[in-house]
């Protein structure tokens, strides 16, 4: 890859920022309510802090080979087979419990909050045309549709908070650390399967598709602490206005926040704020899955140029998104039970095993 193909550092901090909100904003305060109650906010607090450590464990990752990706690392340090193994997981990781179940929410959201009346899988069809049009025309101009839209992500979450902290009660956080620390654990869990943890990916990317290189570090840990931010302040918000409990009863609990805005009976049903806040959140977050599963399986199967298989894979995204959730009983499961243990093997177990083997090759052959 060319420098000037390369993104900048300020472009993979606002990629960084858009990935960590993603799905998270829209149930990760539900989860974290239903856990620890009206203290939802600590476990997101604890997970930003536990989110740069991963992060940090990453960036040892890849600066031990700053021009390889994270499949040509596993096949470096691990060998042909572990590291095929070991790839095939991540990507499979990556492509069906990453980007299908976005089409998947995209979906639900909007034909349950928005567009009842319209077939899912039109939107599914229509999330996925965008998706795949980012793709074929890059990562440079994916990151310069960043630049674009980030300030409308900001000046949409400020309006929100803005407009809903008249209604905020400061006795829907009292009392503190009533819940205990199990279920303080549990959440900080949750938070970091889905917005820490799959950082991973970004080993794609990072540093070999940065210029600097291995010098965009500090943007990599600026980017998970400020995308931590967001969510923290928007659980507290939805605490502090739903009161735990409806916090926790809400599928989608930001957006039943932004239907309480109503200033003088004239700015009222705006939670439009939070719908188009989050579709540009969850684009980017699902166009990284898909970017780091493409480049992953072209690296893989030795293919010249990964763009021939952009189109067949998100052809395939639209059918397996409207069969990856049998039912909304399965899909609470699954994400409560299956893509956690994903997450964790593939952001933190599978980094640990890269960090092992590169110690145990620098003993060997000093």
């Amino acid at each position: 890859m060319s420098h000037r193909d390369k993104i900048t550092h300020r472009q993979f901090l606002l990629l960084v920022i858009l990935f960590s909100i993603g799905s998270s904003i829209l149930f990760i305060p539900s989860a974290a309510a239903g856990d620890v109650k009206q203290g939802a906010w600590i476990p997101i607090a604890v997970g930003i802090g536990s989110g740069l450590l991963i992060v940090l464990l990453l960036i040892r990752v890849a600066h031990r080979f700053p021009d390889l990706t994270y499949v040509e690392i596993s096949h470096r340090l691990l060998g042909k087979w572990i590291g095929t193994i070991v790839s095939v997981i991540s990507i499979s990781a990556c492509y069906v419990g990453g980007a299908i179940t976005l089409v998947y929410y995209m979906g639900n959201f909007m034909t349950t909050q928005v567009m009842s009346t319209t077939p899912e899988y039109m939107i599914h069809i229509m999330f996925t045309l965008i998706v795949v049009i980012g793709l074929l025309l890059g990562l440079k101009t994916l990151a310069l549709t960043a630049e674009v839209l980030f300030p409308v992500v900001v000046v949409l979450f400020a309006a929100l908070i803005v407009f809903v902290s008249p209604k905020i009660e400061l006795e829907h956080f009292q009392p503190v650390f009533e819940a205990g620390t199990i279920p303080i654990v549990k959440a900080v869990f949750a938070y970091m399967s889905y917005t820490s943890f799959p950082l991973v990916f970004f080993l794609m990317i990072y540093p070999s598709a940065v210029r600097g290189g291995s010098k965009a570090s500090g943007a990599f840990l600026l980017g998970s602490f400020l995308g931590g931010m967001f969510l923290l302040i928007v659980t507290a918000a939805c605490v502090g206005v739903l009161g735990a409990e409806q916090t926790a009863r809400q599928f989608y609990p930001s957006y039943a926040l932004a239907k309480r805005i109503n200033i003088a009976n004239f700015i009222t049903r705006i939670e439009v704020i939070v719908a188009a806040f989050w579709i540009i959140a969850l684009y980017f977050k699902t166009v990284i899955y898909v970017y780091a599963a493409v480049k992953g399986l072209a690296q893989l199967l030795k293919l010249d140029n990964e763009r021939v298989i952009v189109i067949p894979l998100g052809l395939l995204m639209v059918p397996l998104s409207l069969f990856i959730y049998p039912s909304s009983a399965y899909q609470m499961q699954w994400d409560e039970k299956v893509w956690p243990i994903y997450s964790i093997t593939v952001g933190l177990f599978f980094p640990l095993l890269l960090v092992a083997a590169g110690a145990l090759r620098k003993k060997i052959k000093p």
